[in-house]
């Protein structure tokens, strides 16, 4: 109402007052329009004064002078502040809370950037300061995420301030959860926040002072990263998000990285073939580890926490939404965010006496053990594809470079039995008729452990039956670097003594012996031991065994895993063969 109006509508007032009963339609006028002045008075005033005096809300300002945030609701800025009134919320825990946490967990959760007055029908999604998701709606009361609003649109210069009838509640999102602030898991917490990132945003920040010729802000933004965000596909910090994550407390910690570091033995210096054909031409060189417990400590850590999280909107992930604790969980299977694959017996036993806790971003699973098969995690099965060139280090007595052979749908010959992973395996073809051939394959990612190890050969006839269907005859040596180091390039045959012989009837996965390597190549770079695979047929048995080697590939699986298997034959895992 204008001044002109107001004048009026005072004129017609006096005129028709007569008696107490026009005195008190007088005074309730009055009345009103003293409020409406006082409402026009905070208009001025910014947010920061008007909180500080309203006798409402003392306790609130008082919270926000410990915070410093005073200076910035008292700057041209605008926000939306929902202020709880005073004996709606639990002042003096807050008041004992560090300035870090009291900002993080209730000052920055009750005030958002830009004006959101309530009027009318309000139905909005509202990010709060410390990037929180909040309901804000309602139409003739209003609230926000379900907290009511006693007194909604104190108008003030820089923005609105709605008073509250409590707090709104602060919930953590999974990566704010990583802390000691509820269970002893300062262990998986101080690893992950020690990749911290944090770096100012200018533009969002409010500016204050200059000092010594540099800005300073009376509101800092940061942006915040992760590293490990970005290697394990799971970005635990972002609000629209939706993950579990396998929090495991110091004890489980300290119990698994005793297990997962017997894996990862490292020597000050190894020796390295760089050409492992025979002959004058073989390079050696030694590789120096600066600092071997750093590098250890770094690797096994990694290890530890690169299985912990599962994004709940996929495959059969989808079934940890509605696990609770003590529940068990029936899937098919899981798949963490690094695309490891976990099948039903090994994913129920995550989550055995997992406490639950629900998280602004999904759940958080607090476990006293990791239960974890090692070879599904720290340890896995490797698998070197003979046509994946790149592991090929040489040829000895090789007509041409080992050929890919492919095997699609239907063309397998039916009388074989098997199946070849990847449908692809190489020839490798003798120089002449009275030589042997042979291949020399790195290994990659050898652990310091025992594995049982298999060679994969095809027989002739897997896509004809023309020709002879012969036998091969072939042996295994090892190149790998000893206890101290050495490398006498293959010329041990480790536990080996004899020659093997192939089944013709079958796609053959030859056991070739167990053997222990003393030290771990994961981490060191392009840098493996290596197999070497050679036709071992004497001129006097040309007509019994073939010299054409046809390899499939070769498998090193974990010693515990390959014992696992024989006395549970129907245990399943993901092989990554096929």
């Amino acid at each position: 109402m204008n001044s002109k109006n107001i004048t009026k509508y005072l004129i017609a007032c006096s005129l028709c007052c007569g008696g107490a009963a026009a005195f008190t339609a007088c005074a309730d006028w009055d009345d009103h329009y003293e409020a409406n002045s006082a409402l026009l008075d905070s208009q001025h005033k910014t947010l920061w004064q008007n909180i500080q005096e309203n006798e409402n809300l003392k306790e609130f300002a008082s919270l926000l002078k410990k915070a410093n945030y005073d200076a910035v609701l008292n700057t041209s800025q605008t926000y939306t502040v929902w202020a709880p009134l005073d004996g709606s919320f639990d002042y003096d825990k807050l008041s004992q809370l560090s300035e870090e946490r009291l900002l993080k967990e209730f000052i920055e959760n009750h005030i958002a950037r830009n004006n959101y007055p309530a009027s009318g029908a309000v139905n909005q999604r509202v990010y709060t300061i410390n990037e929180k998701m909040m309901y804000f709606g309602g139409q003739q009361g209003y609230s926000i995420q379900g907290v009511s609003i006693a007194r909604p649109n104190l108008a003030s210069d820089n923005g609105t301030v709605h008073l509250l009838q409590g707090k709104i509640p602060f919930v953590q999102n999974i990566y704010e959860s990583l802390n000691n602030y509820d269970y002893p898991i300062d262990s998986v917490s101080n690893f992950f926040h020690s990749y911290d990132i944090k770096k100012l945003n200018e533009q969002k920040s409010v500016p204050g002072p200059t000092l010594n010729g540099e800005i300073t802000y009376l509101d800092s933004i940061f942006d915040e990263h992760n590293e490990l965000f970005n290697i394990y596909w799971a970005y635990a910090n972002r609000e629209d998000s939706n993950y579990s994550m396998i929090i495991p407390t110091n004890e489980a910690w300290i119990k698994a990285k005793e297990t997962v570091s017997k894996y990862f033995h490292y020597l000050p210096s190894f020796e390295f073939m760089e050409n492992t054909s025979t002959g004058a031409d073989k390079l050696k060189k030694t590789i120096k580890i600066k600092d071997t417990n750093y590098l250890q400590d770094s690797i096994v850590n990694l290890m530890l926490t690169s299985n912990l999280f599962y994004n709940n909107n996929l495959y059969d992930n989808k079934k940890l939404s509605t696990l609770e604790t003590g529940g068990v969980l029936q899937c098919d299977s899981l798949y963490s965010t690094v695309a490891s694959k976990i099948y039903s017996e090994d994913a129920a036993r995550l989550f055995e006496n997992a406490i639950r806790v629900d998280k602004s971003n999904g759940i958080a699973w607090i476990t006293d053990s990791l239960r974890m098969r090692t070879w599904s995690y720290w340890n896995p099965e490797i698998i070197v594809e003979a046509e994946n060139t790149q592991m090929l280090s040489s040829t000895v007595n090789v007509y041409d470079a080992p050929e890919r052979e492919y095997v699609v749908d239907g063309t397998q010959n039916p009388e074989i039995q098997g199946r070849i992973s990847k449908n692809t395996y190489v020839r490798v073809q003798p120089i002449s008729s009275s030589t042997n051939p042979g291949v020399v394959y790195y290994l990659p990612n050898v652990r310091s452990t025992t594995y049982s190890i298999y060679v994969v050969m095809v027989p002739a006839h897997i896509t004809s039956t023309i020709g002879d269907n012969k036998p091969n005859r072939f042996s295994v040596s090892m190149g790998y670097a000893d206890a101290t180091g050495t490398n006498d390039d293959g010329n041990r045959k480790w536990v080996v003594e004899s020659n093997f012989v192939t089944d013709t009837t079958k796609i053959d996965t030859v056991y070739v012996g167990d053997f222990t390597f003393p030290m771990a190549y994961a981490g060191t770079g392009d840098y493996y031991p290596y197999l070497r695979i050679n036709s071992a047929v004497t001129s006097r048995e040309r007509l019994n065994y073939d010299r054409v080697l046809r390899i499939d590939c070769i498998i090193l699986r974990p010693k515990e895993l390959d014992d696992y298997l024989k006395e549970h034959p129907d245990y399943k895992y993901d092989t990554g063969l096929y």
